[in-house]
């Protein structure tokens, strides 16, 4: 296991701190960053900037193609990372000067901030249309966690260790301890795909249970709280033009280390019935107190031992904000990171992207090789510009910097075709949206079998290569979960003792519901004679709606009722009978009818709940008459 480092004692503290600090300030840098102000970098994080593998970043899109829509959402990776560094940074000397008795070391803070700087060392061109679109296509298992593990240590041992050894050198210079190997694995631990701390077993080498916190600042896994979704949040809203609510600096003002019981969830009790029985260990607070007959106080564990882990808990106060967090993140998503003309540009661009993925070498490997094997030599150049690449190169020609394309292209695709369209503007048309609940649809590939039935009932289906199919998830965070379920908070009276606050005691006004589908459907087809397949699909997607229960399209009922189509067969309910659960839940899947014109319909009925009765005429008009 892991050990912590030890801080020099007596009066060489303030001297060496007093010699390390003025050697640190007299080899900084300084940022002027649009979100943060001036933020002051370390001196080694200055050495991991200046490599080929960090520079990389600022020809990767922090929202890849989003900028497309919003014209100002052009901000890269590589600023997003210097700011999750400093915040990173930020957090841990705020706790430092709040709890010296947590023994948070120089080391500590300058690991932390180098792993906020590498955390996305391993995205892919175009971030997450290359991981969560391209990679699963070309059937290939991708996290850009595990890739900037594997590009971080190439850093370090490329060139014979050199980036290391300056590391190192730099550490000396200064008058810092030098990092130990353990430290290095402490990094590659941050930014690596997380593991489950809440196991009496602890998973990781780098450093021991007693800085379980440290493993939450860069990526939080536990309940989504984490330096990287702060800067995020604030950076992606101000380029994108958007007001948000939420304020990080009032996290960081109510940032407190406190020992949580992690067995069993730490179900216990909340802050309104007092202390929880997830509590630090003291007298106090412990719910493992032997009773007389000698049973453990919590006997629902099956005879597990507690597992105690340290997180960072927030005063009861900021829970609403933290809520706001979680909303605004949502929101982003709905209206930025997962806007259907944003997604569906995405799409032209893995489709593009897969056909010249056998075909696009570079340094004499394709994209499928260079994942697979891990080879982040080529990786370093695998950037957004790999688009622009494949535009202005010609058939067969070698291209600069070990890249070429050939003349053939996967499935007789031409990939600069698309990458045309995008330029002209001739995108692929979402023809159709609805929301779902959450868990109604298994995953893409049973919207895609229940999607094609329904088509090949047209007398005149239209070609699956024409049609693009998107499920969004849209949640707080936590897929169908409450993410504060796993949030742990203090009162101002007792700042020592975790608390699970329940929604009730933080605001009536929260949602019951923190999941739901988004699923759209495309037509492909940017032809001049496109027409007849978009309304062709448009149609299916309805019947879809229709016919498994689903919301149809914004907007579709009141289209039907100006263009008259559709004729809903009489339902005999109405009222209360007509509304009620056990209707909406048995009601039969009607199938739409259509007629000529709703004048040749009787009476009064309704189309999908809109009144599309024949105009009466006024008495006015048959007096006229």
């Amino acid at each position: 296991m892991a050990t912590s480092h030890q801080q020099p004692q007596g009066n060489d503290v303030g001297i060496s701190s007093q010699i390390s600090a003025s050697l640190i300030v007299k080899n900084r840098k300084e940022f002027n960053d649009p979100i943060h102000g001036q933020i002051e970098i370390h001196p080694v994080c200055i050495r991991v900037i200046d490599t080929p593998q960090f520079q990389r970043l600022r020809h990767i899109k922090q929202l890849d193609t989003c900028y497309l829509v919003y014209p100002g959402a052009s901000h890269n990776r590589f600023e997003h990372s210097l700011g999750v560094c400093h915040l990173a940074g930020k957090l841990l000397r705020t706790i430092r000067e709040r709890q010296p008795d947590v023994n948070i070391t120089d080391t500590d803070i300058l690991c932390v901030e180098i792993a906020g700087l590498c955390h996305d060392l391993g995205q892919g061109p175009f971030s997450h249309v290359f991981e969560k679109k391209l990679m699963p296509r070309l059937k290939k298992k991708f996290t850009h966690e595990g890739a900037a593990r594997k590009m971080f240590e190439y850093m370090l041992d490329n060139n014979n260790g050199e980036v290391k050894k300056d590391i190192q050198k730099i550490l000396a210079d200064c008058k810092l301890q030098k990092f130990e190997e353990e430290d290095f694995t402490f990094i590659k631990e941050m930014i690596d795909d997380p593991k489950n701390m809440e196991t009496e077993n602890w998973p990781y080498e780098g450093r021991s249970e007693s800085k379980s916190f440290m493993y939450e600042i860069v990526a939080n896994k536990r309940n989504g709280i984490d330096v990287d979704k702060w800067d995020y949040i604030a950076r992606d809203s101000y380029m994108l033009g958007m007001k948000v609510n939420f304020d990080h600096n009032r996290c960081f003002a109510s940032a407190r280390v406190l020992e949580v019981n992690v067995t069993n969830g730490g179900n216990g009790k909340n802050g309104q019935n007092g202390q929880e029985g997830t509590g630090d260990r003291n007298e106090s607070s412990r719910t493992d107190t032997p009773h007389e007959s000698g049973e453990n106080d919590e006997r629902t564990n099956e005879g597990n031992r507690n597992v105690y882990r340290k997180q960072i808990c927030y005063r009861e106060k900021v829970a609403q904000d933290l809520y706001d967090m979680f909303y605004t993140r949502m929101t982003l998503h709905r209206r930025a990171y997962q806007h259907k003309t944003h997604n569906l540009i995405g799409m032209m661009i893995c489709d593009a992207l897969t056909a010249a993925s056998d075909t696009l070498l570079i340094y004499k490997k394709s994209i499928s090789e260079i994942v697979e094997k891990n080879d982040m030599a080529a990786f370093t150049h695998l950037t957004d510009d790999v688009i622009q690449l494949i535009l202005d190169l010609p058939n067969g020609d070698e291209g600069p910097g070990n890249v070429s394309t050939h003349e053939e292209s996967s499935d007789h695709i031409d990939p600069r075709s698309i990458l045309r369209d995008i330029s002209n503007r001739r995108l692929y048309k979402c023809v159709g949206q609805t929301q779902i609940e959450k868990g109604k649809l298994k995953d893409e590939e049973e919207f895609k079998k229940q999607f094609t039935d329904i088509l090949t009932e047209d007398e005149r289906p239209v070609e699956e290569r024409y049609i693009g199919y998107d499920i969004v998830n849209l949640d707080y965070g936590m897929e169908e979960k409450d993410p504060m379920e796993n949030v742990r908070f203090y009162r101002k009276d007792d700042i020592n003792t975790p608390i699970k606050l329940t929604r009730t005691q933080v605001s009536y006004v929260l949602p019951d519901t923190f999941a739901e589908h988004v699923v759209r459907v495309y037509c492909k087809d940017t032809g001049p004679d496109n027409e007849r397949r978009i309304e062709r699909v448009r149609k299916a997607f309805i019947r879809w709606c229709y016919l498994n229960n689903h919301p149809l399209p914004k907007g579709e009922k009141q289209r039907r009722a100006n263009e008259r189509p559709l004729q809903s067969i009489a339902r005999p309910e109405s009222g209360t009978r007509r509304n009620s659960n056990e209707y909406l839940e048995n009601k039969p899947l009607v199938e739409p009818t259509f007629s000529a014109t709703t004048e040749e319909q009787p009476g009064s009925y309704h189309a999908g709940g809109v009144d599309v009765r024949p105009v009466q005429p006024l008495a006015s008009d048959r007096m006229q008459h």
